[in-house]
């Protein structure tokens, strides 16, 4: 697999996960509250469930922006981390 192709799964899935992330936080926001007793059914599922997908959501976000910033390590050391090599 070439490496934008790499990159371009990589993308995808961080803003599946992205998505994941935000949905969950709004739903554990707004739709449930902190006090809600554990195990108790509200929006679908109860508040323990929204929280562990969140959770775990954040951690493969977290794992996919490592891996798509090693993806793109090239492109960093060439535009970020370049000297300035013209003589002014």
């Amino acid at each position: 697999m070439s490496l934008g192709k790499k990159k371009l799964v990589v993308d995808v899935l961080l803003f599946v996960d992205f998505l994941v992330l935000a949905i969950s936080g709004f739903i554990m926001s707004i739709f449930l509250p902190a006090y809600q007793k554990s195990g108790q059914k509200s929006f679908i599922l109860p508040r323990q469930v929204w929280y562990n997908i969140h959770d775990k959501a954040a951690w493969i976000f977290l794992f996919l922006v490592i891996i798509h910033l090693i993806l793109s390590w090239g492109w960093i050391k060439q535009n970020i981390f370049r000297r300035n090599t013209k003589d002014e």
